[in-house]
């Protein structure tokens, strides 16, 4: 069950929903149903703008780069860059992380006050979780922190109290003392100082699309003299190699279920950490568990086929983004247990649709070529 510490006499109620069985195609939603959607992270707009960069941050350290262009059949094509990592890859085995609570609240490092909230991993559906908020300002903050970063209303800079640099290694080192496993690497940082937040403060009451906030206090709030904040959102990386965060379209195809997404946001200020939320963590591995040869070029594209058979396709797909992910898959009649799978990933337009209209995506086993999603 949910192990929930109330630090403070006053409580601070916060819900964390998962997005279970991957992710839901994108509609435009405001910063607060973003909150609530995914426990205060900015998953409607932000994590797939995230995604999008991971894809060209996958092949950074990736050794041979080919591009692929040709008609693999009827209608079907690929017109793709291809980066190749080194010819094998481990699968892991490990689990939802099963956080231990005095080792988070000694991470946080603050003052006993806000609301931890830890999810042990022993209900169904559930596990790897992690939410701490400081007080109910922090949720504020985190939208303040979203809606500039979205609108650019703020510059890419360092703040006085700590640099961007420090404030992501200072939220890496948070993951290290509990122990969870992978690494991670920043994605996305917006800064903001005392102007920045009066100013974009201003700017949300003004959005006619985000005036609903004034019934929740927004208008009212005031910032202490100095105040400076930093909202981080992290991608977790496995050999150089990014796991799984959130696609939109994610269809289900595998006899198992598909794991959560792992997603990993924080809120840093002169005064400590605002706000962190940690979802489909999972457990350090300690040594590799299987060496498997990888599908390259020729596996992609034979894959790619046998996913739309021989027949002609009354429709147009072709193959434009291709990167490579590791995968979380929930093993049989288990919904703590799962493996990291290495899974090609591919973007296909539709009917010459650009990638972001077309919504469809595919990924392969990169061992056995077989389709995950």
């Amino acid at each position: 069950m949910k192990k929930i510490r109330k630090i403070t006499e006053t409580a601070i109620g916060l819900v964390v929903l998962l997005a279970l069985l991957g992710g839901c195609a994108y509609t435009p939603q405001n910063e607060e149903q973003s909150n609530i959607d995914y426990g205060s992270i900015d998953a409607g707009t932000q994590i797939i703008e995230t995604q999008v960069e991971t894809y060209a941050d996958a092949g950074d350290e990736q050794d041979t780069t080919v591009f692929i262009d040709e008609k693999l059949n009827e209608n079907l094509f690929i017109s793709a860059e291809l980066k190749m990592p080194e010819s094998s890859l481990y699968e892991y085995a490990t689990q939802l992380k099963t956080f231990d609570y005095d080792k988070v609240q000694e991470a946080i490092g603050q003052n006993a006050e806000g609301t931890l909230i830890i999810d042990d991993g022993s209900d169904e559906f559930s596990g790897g979780s992690l939410t701490y908020q400081r007080n109910d300002m922090a949720s504020h903050l985190d939208t303040y922190c979203s809606y500039a970063g979205e609108m650019g209303l703020t510059d890419d800079k360092d703040l006085s109290f700590m640099s961007q640099a420090d404030a992501i290694a200072r939220m890496q080192s948070f993951t290290g003392m509990p122990g969870v496993g992978g690494e991670l690497e920043a994605l996305d940082v917006v800064a903001m100082d005392q102007a920045d937040l009066e100013n974009v403060k201003k700017a949300i009451m003004e959005d006619t699309g985000y005036q609903f906030l004034s019934a929740k206090g927004y208008g009212n709030d005031t910032f202490d003299d100095g105040m400076e904040v930093y909202r981080i959102i992290f991608r977790m990386d496995v050999n150089g190699i990014p796991v799984y965060r959130n696609e939109p379209n994610l269809r289900q195809t595998s006899e198992r279920f598909l794991a959560y997404p792992t997603a990993v946001t924080a809120l840093l200020s002169n005064n400590g950490i605002e706000m962190i939320t940690m979802a489909g963590m999972f457990e350090p591995y300690d040594e590799h568990q299987k060496e498997a040869a990888i599908i390259g070029e020729d596996g992609i594209k034979e894959a790619i086929i046998k996913k739309f058979g021989s027949g002609i396709l009354k429709n147009e797909f072709r193959a434009k983004n291709i990167w490579m992910e590791y995968f979380p898959l929930l093993r049989k009649d288990s919904f703590t247990e799962m493996d990291l799978i290495p899974v090609w990933c591919v973007d296909f337009e539709v009917n010459g649709e650009s990638v972001e209209d077309s919504r469809y995506s595919i990924r392969f086993n990169a061992i056995t070529g077989e389709e995950i999603s």
